[in-house]
């Protein structure tokens, strides 16, 4: 039987983990004080875009590159400091208190049930909001990176959000986390110096392999930075001593660190899915016996969190039987976020949407929704779906960028094209403009669940010749792999009623599948979970 690309990979990591050096390979390489670092920045160094040029200048600078990242975290951390000194939040410590990493490009405004508005973390909205009802305390997390407008989110944060405190990471950084830091960046790059002047066999056995000339950073810089993270975690919890850690995306290095942190100073930990999850992804993907079956983060262990929350059944599959999660630890509960959307009719409007806009609301709408890829392949995927639409002349464009867009350059797409398409902000409301929307085209997102809960039709595309990230949209959308099919299917999407009733007809099982019981009580259960876990603990 031919394997699936996601088995390739799977077993290509394996090979990569056989080869050797003085007995060790790279899981044992990297292992520091107990914990193997190689599992804290696997999806990093997998999805590595750093050039040869920027590797190199690294490399060479070393010494002063460390110098930078010294005195950039004393300014962030004096900075975080007295900024939060103007905000004071208390929380009573006889409550339980639960400490949540949020995004920043989650902080946006959403529609409120009043019929306002108002700036909030849109994916843990309702469920700070539940435990609040629950008294309980709730802390907000999130790492102050490089940008003038993270400071002015840490703020908007610190002086709205209402009896919750907001903390950004870098507020426990001290010389003493530094220290650990250095200390590990000084083991590394001895042994990446080792390895590169005493075993040629390895260092040309690995070349082979796409993420070799990424290894040299990694073992001169980034695993440091990896310790330092644990180090501020362990402070952090110390401080706080908040009775759950929660986070999403958890297979990034900074959230790994938390749950490494949490589970050292035995807090529980707990995930919740953060999007669309496929076969493919690497950050949810393991061999067989990565993961303890007993619960042990120890090398060589990939460190998880006590549960992870998912959408629906077919994610606990994934996990569980595709992926090496034991059973016990994942929990379905369905989205948080989407139970507001059993409101919609309540809280949207297309008359206000198209009056906002310019648009003509008795007019067919088309949303595009772009995904956060490398940018050439973005434009040509946004240059595509225009290009389709020119067939439709009686229609209206409206596009909408994934909120982790590092850039502008949508606009200048839709401007090159002449589309005349109406591009939203990053932030705007998602649920607001699927409401809206007579069609949706996206290729992979989590818009797809989104607007197949709101009974929305699409065609989804995937051109890049690779093997599908999502073969399962295939069911609910026209997926269209070449670009001559993209034209019939936006029609037939469209214009078909038989086409159109049988995906309908199809949405209602994927939604259970992909998203749980639309009961609007998936935060009930997510905050039910978290009390199970304290009380456990406790």
């Amino acid at each position: 039987m031919q394997k699936s690309s996601r088995e390739e990979w799977l077993a290509l990591e394996q090979e990569i983990l056989k080869i050797k050096t003085d007995g060790k390979n790279l899981i044992e390489l990297t292992e520091y004080q107990a914990i193997a670092l190689w599992w804290l920045t696997r999806f990093r160094l997998y999805h590595s875009v750093r050039s040869r040029r920027s590797i190199n200048l690294l490399i060479k600078n070393t010494y002063l590159f460390s110098l930078v990242d010294f005195l950039y975290d004393i300014f962030t951390a004096i900075l975080c400091r007295v900024l939060s000194s103007f905000f004071k939040v208390k929380i009573d410590r006889k409550r339980p208190t639960v400490l949540i990493t949020t995004d920043d490009r989650n902080w946006v405004n959403v529609h409120d049930p009043t019929g306002g508005s108002r700036k909030c973390d849109i994916f843990f909205n309702s469920l700070t909001q539940e435990l609040k009802k629950r008294d309980y305390g709730i802390i907000t997390l999130t790492p102050l990176k490089y940008s003038f407008s993270r400071i002015k989110k840490m703020i908007e944060k610190l002086a709205s959000q209402k009896n919750i405190i907001h903390k950004e990471f870098n507020t426990y950084w001290s010389v003493k986390t530094w220290k650990k830091g250095h200390d590990a960046k000084r083991h590394f790059r001895n042994v990446w110096k080792n390895v590169s002047e005493n075993d040629k066999n390895f260092i040309e056995s690995l070349h082979k392999y796409p993420l070799t000339s990424e290894l040299s950073p990694y073992f001169n810089s980034i695993f440091g930075y990896v310790v330092k993270c644990i180090a501020m975690a362990k402070k952090m919890i110390e401080k706080e001593e908040p009775d759950l850690i929660l986070v999403i995306s958890e297979y990034g290095a900074f959230e790994k660190a938390l749950v490494v942190a949490g589970r050292l100073k035995k807090i529980p930990t707990l995930a919740i899915q953060h999007g669309s999850v496929g076969p493919l992804h690497k950050g949810y993907m393991y061999s067989k016996n990565t993961i303890s079956a007993s619960g042990s983060i120890e090398a060589p262990y990939c460190p998880i969190p006590d549960k992870t929350a998912v959408y629906g059944p077919y994610y606990y599959g994934l996990l569980t039987k595709m992926s090496s999660y034991p059973p016990g630890s994942v929990v379905i509960t369905g989205q948080p976020r989407y139970d507001i959307l059993a409101q919609a009719d309540r809280l949207y409007s297309r008359e206000k949407f198209c009056s906002k806009l310019n648009l003509d609301p008795n007019r067919k709408i088309v949303l595009i929704g772009t995904e956060n890829l490398p940018i050439p392949e973005g434009k040509a995927f946004l240059r595509t779906v225009l290009g389709a639409l020119e067939n439709f002349p009686e229609i209206q464009t409206v596009v909408k960028p994934h909120p982790g867009e590092r850039s502008e350059w949508y606009e200048k797409v839709v401007d090159q094209e002449n589309a005349g398409a109406v591009v939203l902000s990053r932030g705007a409301d998602t649920f607001e403009a699927l409401y809206v929307c007579d069609l949706f085209l996206t290729g992979f997102s989590t818009i797809i669940t989104e607007a197949v809960i709101l009974g929305k039709l699409g065609v989804t595309v995937h051109l890049s010749g690779r093997e599908d990230p999502a073969p399962y949209y295939k069911d609910v959308t026209l997926r269209v792999y070449g670009k001559k099919d993209l034209v019939p299917a936006i029609r037939e999407a469209l214009y078909d009623e038989k086409t159109r009733e049988k995906l309908k007809k199809a949405g209602k099982k994927f939604v259970y599948q992909h998203a749980y019981k639309q009961d609007g009580k998936a935060t009930e259960r997510v905050a039910d979970l978290i009390e199970e876990m304290i009380k456990a603990k406790q």
